[in-house]
């Protein structure tokens, strides 16, 4: 528990009148933390249900800001914004969970660069409720170039971000979570706490960025696509942090995601071309993913700098012994 007065947190629900809706609205209610409010704006318009007033012992707010309409996703996010009173702000979607020591685990973890963004992991829960694993890592804030780093319902988000103009851009249908999270990480460090604190339904919703019927492959694609070309000049910015796409491409390797990894360390090698942990890194990428003219080509350059190195000359050997039976 954080020492002396505890900051209130708002705890910020889109809600489209879901019948998840109450589950969240309870998860909500039964964080530990003492200060909290639940502001739920109603996206589905004036059609809300009503709600009380309060929910065991919390006080709950409505916001209708659009009565008339449907509001997008990102425009209620920023209504959510608006109404919050909260120093710590927390997104969470209606057919979504939090534990009931997230906001606890989040803030009495210690930050030591003053961190405005807190995250955590999220569990995946697929469409009969089984848990399939969790996602949210930490990182390089160069992976905001492939992926987000973490969960609306895993993150807080501290007040002054808001207060400095981060908003969501209502151009973006889905992935505006992605591309807000983006906006407040060129405004602050963010602190990755390495627990399971709140649930993701993926199979539910109808943003397409989950999985089996709400995942929407080209959709997520394009936006993707639109989300780099818009924040161009930041990731190029950090990109050129040292360590940070030699870290990412290595942590990609790791996970399995070749792509990702590859074009994580063929940029890296552009930037140090001498560099002997990015030939070795990019060797292994490439040859994963079948390019072995080049992956040996690389550690031969690594190895010829370094030519004690014995898992260097290791991979070059592997990589001479495929690669021979591949043509």
């Amino acid at each position: 528990m954080v020492a002396g007065n505890p900051p209130l947190v708002s705890i910020l629900i889109r809600s489209m009148d879901r019948p998840t809706l109450q589950r969240a609205l309870l998860s909500a209610a039964r964080q530990s933390w003492p200060q909290l409010e639940i502001v739920v704006v109603a996206a589905c318009g004036r059609a809300h249900r009503p709600l009380p007033d309060s929910l065991l012992g919390r006080p709950v707010r409505m916001v209708f800001a659009e009565p008339d309409r449907r509001l997008p996703r990102a425009e209620a996010a920023n209504a959510c914004l608006q109404a919050a009173r909260g120093e710590w702000l927390n997104f969470l979607d209606d057919d979504d969970e939090l534990l009931p020591e997230h906001v606890t685990t989040l803030l009495a973890a210690p930050r030591v660069r003053n961190e405005r963004m807190l995250y955590s992991r999220a569990q995946v829960r697929d469409a009969d409720g089984r848990p399939t694993g969790h996602c949210g890592v930490a990182g390089f804030a160069i992976r905001f170039y492939y992926e987000t780093l973490m969960m609306p319902n895993a993150t807080l988000i501290h007040r002054s971000l808001i207060d400095e103009g981060a908003r969501f851009d209502t151009d973006f249908p889905i992935h505006e979570d992605h591309d807000f999270f983006i906006n407040c990480a060129a405004r602050t460090e963010f602190h990755f706490v390495d627990a399971v604190t709140c649930v993701w339904h993926a199979h539910a919703g109808e943003s397409g960025l989950g999985h089996g019927a709400n995942a929407k492959v080209t959709q997520r694609h394009a936006l993707s696509e639109k989300i780099r070309r818009k924040w161009a000049t930041l990731f190029d910015q950090w990109a050129r942090v040292p360590g940070a796409l030699l870290h990412t491409g290595q942590q990609y390797l790791k996970d399995g995601d070749i792509l990702a990894a590859l074009d994580c360390l063929e940029r890296a090698l552009v930037l140090w071309p001498e560099d002997i942990n990015a030939m070795n890194l990019c060797g292994m990428a490439n040859f994963h993913s079948g390019n072995g003219e080049r992956a040996e080509l690389l550690l031969a350059r690594a190895a010829q700098r370094l030519p004690q190195h014995r898992a260097l000359q290791e991979n070059l050997a592997l990589i001479r012994a495929r690669h021979s039976r591949t043509v």
